[in-house]
């Protein structure tokens, strides 16, 4: 039984549970028991939503805050050694050393770290930024032991990022992961795709908290490039645009983004996508937070206008802008004032972003360098890499 403990809510989104899954899912490919270890039934309702009918897996609901784990450790260490739980996996923001002091006393412990704040002494520390030097790990962890007593091991880049195997996979091979990619194969459309039309992805994680999804499609309908139901008219310039919008089942807006789609014919919605991978081929361009979305981007070598949701996204908006194959439109997390219910911050990052749509949809040399610059960035293989090395915590 191998354990995870992560959460999902309506403030901290999904993303956390979403890269757990994946590593779940090669752990139990490799022929271990996997068990989700939450808070409480928020968490539990969404990471079984998102699991689907996985088999040999569970989720345990602790009945604490997800903000305040120390407070959690008693009921987590009886929950791990009842289960024999013989390595647990944590991605958490709210951690302290304590906890993990505390979990060693039990089994092994691999870490999700995004922040580099401070060290742990876990067994395994995992990174898979590509900003990951920016923190320095190497000095921070040095002298650093987990429950072995052993050195903390540090997995760190891009080669570590636990895409989904949608993106890596072969659709000719039979399901079997496709571990090296291939750098002449096609990722993204073509330029000569672009004068068919022109499809962006429209997404902002699984809660979309700085409501952007519904700000962008209101900016693009202020700059004409959405089309009014039953008009004949297509919208500014040449090639036609789609809006392919992804809703999460945590937005809070979803009903008016819904009620302003039916008022337009080019925009389309996507709930509950399975194969995220496939849509993102299908399109030209992608409008994303600064998240783990970006490296799917790169994955299939999809360039992307992105925004800023967090502080602690600073070297992540720093990295993806020096690879040239995307383009940042501006901080959301500031809050000077609003116009009309919306912020001045949002408003200018939402027109900056429709402004690089049109700058883009007409320059096909720019898209195709910034598809260029993504090549080779990862293979998005990191789930397998991560499980074999919990996986080696047991052996």
């Amino acid at each position: 039984m191998i354990g995870i403990r992560a959460d999902a809510n309506k403030i901290i989104a999904s993303g956390h549970v979403m890269r757990c899954i994946t590593i779940a899912k090669e752990l139990i490919a490799l022929g271990e028991s996997v068990t989700f270890f939450v808070a409480d039934n928020e968490g539990r309702d969404l990471i079984e939503n998102y699991a689907g009918d996985l088999e040999h897996f569970d989720v345990v609901v602790l009945g604490s805050t997800y903000d305040h784990m120390e407070d959690e450790l008693s009921v987590l260490e009886k929950e791990l050694m009842a289960r024999g739980v013989r390595a647990l996996l944590v991605d958490s923001y709210f951690v302290t050393r304590r906890y993990f002091e505390a979990i060693n006393m039990i089994c092994p412990v691999a870490y999700m770290d995004d922040l580099g704040k401070e060290p742990y002494p876990v067994d395994v520390l995992i990174n898979y930024s590509g900003y990951y030097e920016t923190l320095g790990y190497e000095s921070l962890y040095k002298g650093m032991q987990g429950h072995k007593g052993l050195p903390t091991k540090l997995l760190l880049g891009l080669k570590y990022a636990p895409l989904r195997r949608q993106f890596y996979e072969d659709e000719l091979s039979g399901g079997k992961a496709k571990v090296e990619i291939d750098d002449t194969e096609s990722h993204g459309l073509s330029s000569a795709s672009v004068d068919n039309g022109f499809r962006i992805l429209l997404t902002a994680g699984g809660a979309d908290i700085h409501g952007m999804l519904l700000a962008t499609l209101e900016a693009a309908r202020d700059k004409g490039l959405l089309i009014p139901s039953g008009s004949a008219n297509a919208n500014v310039g040449s090639p036609y645009i789609t809006w392919e919008v992804v809703v999460g089942n945590l937005v809070s807006d979803a009903a008016s983004i819904d009620a302003l789609s039916e008022q337009y014919s080019n925009i389309n919605i996507h709930y509950s996508v399975t194969n995220m991978a496939s849509l993102m081929r299908s399109c030209n361009l992608a409008v994303a937070a600064a998240g783990t979305m970006l490296t799917e981007c790169a994955a299939v070598r999809l360039p992307a206008i992105f925004y800023q949701v967090a502080d602690n996204q600073k070297f992540n908006v720093e990295f993806w802008q020096k690879t040239g194959g995307m383009l940042f439109a501006g901080d959301v997390t500031g809050d000077i004032g609003s116009i009309d219910g919306i912020s001045h911050i949002k408003a200018e990052v939402v027109s900056a972003i429709c402004d690089n749509v049109m700058a883009l949809k007409s320059d096909i040399n720019k898209l195709d360098s910034m598809r260029a610059a993504l090549s080779g960035l990862t293979d998005g293989t990191g789930a397998i890499l991560i499980a074999k090395e919990v996986m080696d915590l047991v052996q």
